[in-house]
């Protein structure tokens, strides 16, 4: 089972978002929502693997056994930690880099009430 979950939740994930930023009406807006989505799920997986070293590091009974089972649990969770650390890293240099590559002014919305006609100056006949 966590085998399929491996490899399907990931693409899910990934057409998921495809989709929402296809589907948006302001894509900037959605794709910079995303990367920064991205980045706090890489914050927090990174947060869960260290909370989960402590606990285990904490529940055993023996001290002199921490040193061995700190290496294992670093060795198990090394892939963990590169994928924390890179969504987090992607995910915020997309959001900047989106968040930057918009214009620089932003253009004025048009009004809903009819534009009034300019106000004709008369004109100097020059003899």
């Amino acid at each position: 089972m966590l085998d399929i979950a491996a490899v399907w939740l990931p693409v899910t994930a990934a057409v998921l978002a495809v989709a929402g930023i296809a589907l948006a009406a302001c894509r900037r807006r959605a794709v910079t929502a995303t990367a920064l989505g991205t980045a706090l799920g890489g914050a927090f997986l990174a947060l869960a693997v260290a909370v989960g070293r402590r606990l285990t590091l904490a529940d055993l009974h023996d001290p002199a056994h921490q040193p061995a089972a700190g290496a294992l649990y670093d060795a198990l969770t090394s892939t963990l930690r590169t994928v924390s650390r890179l969504l987090v890293a992607l995910g915020l240099t997309v959001a900047v880099t989106c968040r930057l590559s918009g214009p620089l002014v932003r253009r004025r919305r048009a009004s809903a009430a009819p534009a009034a006609d300019p106000v004709q100056r008369p004109m100097r006949v020059r003899a």
